[in-house]
């Protein structure tokens, strides 16, 4: 019976000390909730890209900041142009355009690279004017126009403020007899691919003579023609000179209300309503010009335009037809993991916690179709050839 005992005993303490190993073993590993959350190493994200998506970035930058303390995200508002061509030369971590890379942009990037397309916002462009009325006062925000209008104040054939064309879709507002001054961006510009898109589809002249373009050769007008860097370029511009209009994407005016003079004006959609652009009808606009259709995040995104989808939707009349996404640009395979694991965690905020934060100036949320196919692009962010996990 003692032997018995003995035994009983023996085999207990196994059991014990085995537990215990195991127990020490899975208490070193980290748990699957603990590596999810685990803090990320330090690191810097350099982006650069387009000025229409700044007033948003820079909200963005404070607000992750404060959530990820040790991740310093830097962004450089030099235009879409160079911020692709940053990119192209893999000189900053991420690109950013308020217009798809071209066929001939895919085709300069280095060899053996892909290229992901995330959406992270959507936004208007918007007919911004800086007009004194016959009656002394300036003009508010909702002087109606419509694309063959602007193309053609753009285009110079319609030099006065009080020109008929105008004048017949304002009948109350009393427009003086001023020289019309146009302004536009000197620098390459995902706002003016937008605009000149839109222009380019309302009038066969400009799409003839301009076409769309991050750059297109814009006409030299009769009232005068000022270039501009950046979106802050233009609404100084529009600020400093009366009787002047230009493209401006819409937070550059939000941002500044008050400010006197500078206010913009109703376009007319498809459906034959003047809309003045809000958070709203730009959501409106998105939901109806890429609900479907959208390619795959490491395919080629040349096509695709709000645009050009809208145009001519009658159905869909609250939507402000002049709107554009405005996309990061990354490599698919990264060079450094530190880099590369900050780099998908702050991707993955902004679509996922940082959408609302765009709305008080006019950037609207992106819909859950692009933010599933943002997600599901995120995760082909690869290190080493293995994914990098938000």
């Amino acid at each position: 019976m003692k032997s018995t005992y003995i035994i009983v005993l023996a085999v207990v303490v196994i059991i014990v000390i085995i537990g215990s190993v195991f127990a020490y073993v899975y208490l070193s590993k980290p748990s699957a909730a603990s590596t999810s959350t685990t803090k990320l190493a330090a690191a810097t994200l350099n982006g650069a890209g387009g000025t229409l998506v700044y007033p948003l970035m820079t909200v963005w930058q404070s607000a992750y900041s404060s959530a990820e303390p040790q991740i310093t995200v830097n962004y450089n508002p030099v235009g879409s142009g160079t911020g692709i061509t940053d990119f192209t030369d893999q000189t900053v971590n991420f690109g950013e355009s308020d217009a798809p890379m071209t066929s001939a942009q895919y085709a300069k990037l280095p060899s053996g690279t892909t290229a992901l397309t995330i959406p992270i916002s959507a936004s208007a462009v918007v007919p911004a004017y800086n007009i004194k009325l016959a009656n002394g006062s300036y003009c508010q925000n909702g002087l109606k126009f419509t694309g063959a209008v602007l193309a053609n104040i753009f285009l110079g054939t319609i030099t006065k403020w009080n020109d008929p064309a105008i004048q017949s879709l304002n009948p109350t507002v009393p427009l003086p007899n001023q020289n019309i001054i146009t302004v536009h961006r000197s620098d390459g510009s995902g706002t003016m691919f937008a605009f000149t898109d839109f222009l380019s589809k309302a009038s066969s002249t400009w799409a003839t003579k301009v076409g769309k373009s991050t750059s297109p050769p814009w006409p030299t007008t009769p009232g005068g023609t000022i270039a501009a860097p950046k979106n802050a370029g233009v609404a100084a511009a529009i600020a400093e000179n009366t009787y002047s209009i230009g493209p401006l994407e819409i937070a550059y005016i939000l941002e500044n209300t008050g400010q006197t003079g500078v206010y913009y004006g109703a376009v007319q959609n498809a459906a034959g309503n003047f809309i003045l652009a809000n958070v709203s009808n730009v959501a409106a606009a998105l939901q109806a010009g890429a609900s479907s259709g959208l390619p795959a995040g490491n395919a080629a995104w040349t096509n695709v335009s709000i645009v050009d989808n809208v145009y001519t939707d009658t159905a869909d009349s609250t939507i402000y037809p002049i709107a554009t996404m405005t996309y990061a640009l990354v490599y698919q395979a990264q060079s450094n993991y530190d880099q590369g694991a900050a780099l998908v965690n702050f991707l993955s905020w902004i679509v996922n916690s940082g959408q609302a934060l765009g709305k008080g100036l006019g950037y609207a949320q992106l819909p859950a179709n692009i933010v599933s196919i943002d997600n599901t692009t995120i995760k082909m962010i690869t290190y080493n050839g293995k994914a990098i996990e938000s």
